[in-house]
């Protein structure tokens, strides 16, 4: 490191709590004896010098306790300050779906619910919407509202189902691909199964994180199966009670029992789309070589 000769002394002068105080103000320091017969103590900075000679002489004068002036020690960060560190991408999208269904539930004038839709719409009387081309919606350049729909949630077992599945899913997959992985997801498999639900259902409104969810899972298992690299730990027969879910709300009875509009095809095409990128994900992996005995 660069040196700068802060203090020389004669050698035998004890400077062990002295150099302890200066590593606890992050003064990075050595001391070593030199050829003339004194005891040197340099720092890598040139601006660590004058507060150095100033500081140590002080404490030989007895003006400065040395334990006294160490900073404390920082705190250690919080569970929540560790949950975000470690995945603010899922917990974003966790936030991001909560704010989409206090506006679903308190904008009754729908005036933000107009610019999250797939695409825009007006009110007509008797509760029924008029909804806006696609064609005439994007042309105005309007492109959030491909993705802005998986954070409208309808009910809070609609909030808390796909809440659930986020934080199981996504956090598995942040914390062993990464956050731009997650959020290359999240994008990608939520605007595809948006695009899907309209190409299926045209203009009505619909919402919700459930075709992401399928695309995690789809991802997941197709990493799992393919990479050769360390498995996305998944709980024991998601897979299978998943793809029962998706079947069962194929089939109409989840509808028909009361459950209301299920996004069908945001489910399909999210699931397809995740696991089209886990497979090309899994392809591009390069494992790295064995080791040479």
């Amino acid at each position: 490191m660069p040196a700068f000769r802060a203090i020389e002394t004669r050698i035998g002068t004890e400077l062990a709590q002295f150099s302890r105080y200066l590593w606890a103000q992050r003064v990075a320091h050595r001391i070593f004896d030199a050829p003339d017969g004194t005891q040197v103590l340099v720092v890598a900075r040139e601006q660590d010098v004058a507060p150095v000679r100033e500081s140590f002489a002080r404490w030989r004068a007895g003006e400065l306790s040395l334990e006294d002036a160490a900073p404390a020690p920082r705190p250690a960060p919080g569970r929540i300050a560790r949950a975000w560190r470690a995945q603010p991408v899922t917990l974003a999208g966790i936030l991001l779906s909560v704010l989409g269904a206090a506006i679903v539930m308190f904008d009754t004038r729908l005036e933000w619910l107009r610019w999250l839709a797939f695409t825009d719409f007006r009110p007509l009387p008797g509760g029924r919407l008029d909804f806006e081309s696609v064609a005439a919606t994007y042309a105005r350049g309007e492109y959030w509202r491909l993705l802005t729909p998986v954070f409208l949630h309808f009910g809070v077992l609609h909030l808390a189902f796909n809440s659930l599945w986020l934080w199981e899913l996504g956090r598995r997959i942040e914390r062993a691909r990464g956050h731009l992985t997650l959020l290359a997801l999240l994008v990608l498999t939520g605007a595809g199964g948006n695009i899907a639900q309209y190409l299926f259902d045209g203009g009505v409104m619909f919402g919700g994180m459930s075709g992401v969810i399928y695309g995690l899972l789809g991802y997941a298992w197709v990493w799992n199966r393919v990479s050769g690299a360390p498995g996305l730990v998944l709980p024991p027969g998601l897979m299978a009670v998943m793809l029962g879910w998706l079947l069962l709300c194929m089939s109409g009875l989840v509808e028909a029992i009361g459950f209301g509009a299920i996004a069908n095809a945001a489910h399909g095409a999210g699931l397809a789309l995740g696991a089209l990128l886990g497979l090309g994900a899994a392809l591009l992996y390069s494992r790295p070589p064995d080791p040479q005995p």
